[in-house]
């Protein structure tokens, strides 16, 4: 039977309740702004976590917390895989270097299995330090993403109104240095004017169904722009009326959806506050 002792107890609770603290903090916690910011996080975190490890004389502290690192960073490199959707061939590469890398390191440790002397851990976590604030002063002044919607003049309905037409394109810029997450502001479209005769008919005297209109921004899942760049995503719209095939309508960007129920049919594109895409014709 393996004879545990209460520091020994109490050390491997420590080291197992910190990396999951840790896998937490990388694979949940969403700090809304650029993901470089949590990395750097992180990366002071477990600066710290390792400046114990160099040093304490105790050896069962000093293999318990370089547990936690390699764990960590482990999970760290997945979730930035994940984050920017890198691939599998960048996975599997990026394993191998973390591999090749711990294998390597196993040369340099002396015998109380150390791998920096005091000083230059302290030097290394003032670097650490030091770069994080960078990161985190950077990504609050520079502020986040600028949207742009660039509505097109008009549309046609080829075959069908469920062929869903491409009435906008999204232009989303980075002006800051680092990566930062596509959060697509809630665009909404809705017709306007008299759409009368695109109305359906009534069915059994009940009354007709409402025109309806769905926008949609086709920016991927978890998208990110790099930094000083800018990307630009389709905006479709879906219309369900009767009618309409061949049919050619303007799209105009407005500030609200309008209440104006004459003049000729058109789209209206805007920003609102409402979770619901769908609008209906008076």
């Amino acid at each position: 039977m393996v004879d545990i002792d209460s520091e020994t107890l109490f050390n491997g609770a420590a080291a197992i309740i910190t990396t999951i603290a840790v896998l937490v903090f990388v694979l949940s916690v969403d700090l809304g702004g650029s993901p470089v910011s949590k990395v750097a996080i992180t990366l002071l975190f477990l600066s710290l976590v390792f400046a114990i490890t160099q040093r304490t004389e105790d050896r069962q502290l000093t293999l318990l917390g370089y547990g936690v690192v390699v764990v960590s960073v482990v999970a760290l490199f997945f979730d930035l895989v994940n984050t920017f959707s890198l691939g599998n061939e960048v996975t599997v590469l990026g394993l191998l270097v973390i591999a090749a890398a711990l294998f390597g390191l196993r040369t340099r440790f002396d015998e109380n299995n150390r791998l920096l002397s005091e000083r230059q851990t302290a030097y290394l976590v003032g670097a650490v330090a030091v770069l994080t604030a960078v990161i985190l002063v950077t990504d609050v002044v520079t502020g986040g993403l600028a949207y742009e919607l660039q509505p097109e003049s008009q549309i046609e309905i080829v075959e069908s109104p469920r062929d869903n037409p491409r009435v906008a394109s999204l232009v989303v810029t980075n002006p800051t240095p680092l990566p930062e997450r596509v959060e697509t502001p809630n665009y909404r479209a809705c017709p306007a004017g008299d759409w009368i005769e695109y109305r359906f008919p009534e069915e059994s005297g009940e009354p007709s169904e409402p025109i309806r209109t769905h926008l949609t921004v086709d920016d991927g899942y978890n998208e990110h722009v790099l930094g000083f760049s800018s990307k630009s995503y389709p905006v479709t719209v879906h219309l369900s009326a009767a009618n309409t095939t061949g049919e050619t309508f303007p799209i105009e960007r407005t500030e609200t959806c309008p209440d104006e129920e004459t003049g000729a049919p058109y789209i209206a594109i805007f920003e609102s506050d409402s979770d619901d895409p769908r609008y209906y014709a008076v």
